[in-house]
């Protein structure tokens, strides 16, 4: 764990690699909690189901197109990837993410830091004006200038999510459920092909 974001207010905020942040949230589902403030009963429930989809989006092929653009960046990068152990959106793409890192040939380094820690951060990458999660913050190494961003999900996702979130007769269960289904089907290709645009 490392202390890469820091405040002068405040004492830093971890940030995780994404072995550490796997450990978290396995932990976390195992004490039935959560990260950050709320520890309402639905995001623990959520955060022990997260498990199984962090598990399952680790084990997605990855684009061979992707991989070799990563490989050939004309500078090393930093990513930073704001998430939560309850977020169904970062267990989802999280893991495809931190597996083209690790086939970037050390051209990428990754840091998952929680939103709830990182207030500051999360405001100067809001999604429509909200703090939406996953977001992917991309930095030159060297540097530290933000090269650009991305998130919370693909862009189709986002459009089930606004129309489920839209339906007022539906439960948040529901909700989830059909945005769990919709990467299941999806099996990592959406957010690959964005990534692919976005860096090529």
């Amino acid at each position: 764990m490392s202390n890469i974001i820091s405040s002068p207010a405040a004492a830093p905020a971890p940030a995780y690699s994404y072995a550490e942040f796997r450990a978290l949230v396995g932990t976390m589902a195992a004490e039935h909690r959560t990260s950050g403030p709320e520890q309402s009963p639905g995001l623990i429930r959520y955060t022990a189901q997260n498990s199984a989809h962090l598990d399952r989006a680790a084990a997605l092929p990855l684009l061979p197109a992707l991989v070799g653009t990563i490989q050939k960046l004309p500078q090393p990068e930093q990513w930073l990837v704001l998430g939560e152990a309850w977020c169904g959106d970062t267990a989802h793409n999280l893991p495809i993410l931190a597996s083209l890192v690790a086939q970037s040939a050390g051209r990428v380094t990754l840091h998952v830091v929680l939103r709830s820690d990182h207030p500051e951060l999360m405001a100067a990458h809001q999604t429509n004006g909200k703090n939406s999660i996953p977001k992917l913050i991309r930095r030159d190494a060297a540097t530290g200038a933000d090269l650009g961003d991305w998130g919370p999900r693909p862009a189709a996702a986002q459009i089930l999510a606004h129309k489920l979130h839209s339906d007022k007769t539906l439960h948040t269960n529901e909700v989830v459920k059909g945005m769990n289904a919709w990467y299941e089907a999806d099996n990592g290709q959406a957010v690959q092909q964005e990534l692919l645009a976005l860096l090529s």
